[in-house]
């Protein structure tokens, strides 16, 4: 009986320390976001999305925001829309300066 409590007690240790390391990893992100905004490094996204609504009709699905540690050069945003047409729009914008980097799905 001991043996599987053992084998039991390092799964558990596993999948607690496997959910604490990626809760950590997201508090770090979301802390180098901000000081990335603080620092004018990278606009805020408010602003961001202003540019883009002005550029594309359509509501915004989901928003992604990369920094250059993903094999990037530098911060960009990925933002997902869908058009009065539904079709999805995907948009990659350079998220220092709120310029559309590249556009996919949308004629």
């Amino acid at each position: 009986m001991g043996f599987f409590k053992l084998v039991f007690c390092i799964i558990f240790l596993s999948v607690v320390n496997f959910v604490f390391e990626d809760s950590v990893a997201q508090i770090n992100d979301h802390e180098k976001a901000i000081e990335a905004v603080k620092s004018g490094e990278i606009l805020p996204l408010d602003q961001i999305l202003v540019n883009i609504r002005n550029q594309f009709d359509g509501r915004v699905l989901a928003i992604n925001l990369k920094d250059n540690e993903q094999g990037l050069f530098g911060w960009v945003y990925d933002i997902r829309m869908i058009n009065s047409y539904n079709e999805v729009i995907n948009l990659r914008v350079d998220a220092g300066t709120s310029t559309v980097l590249m556009v996919e799905g949308a004629d």
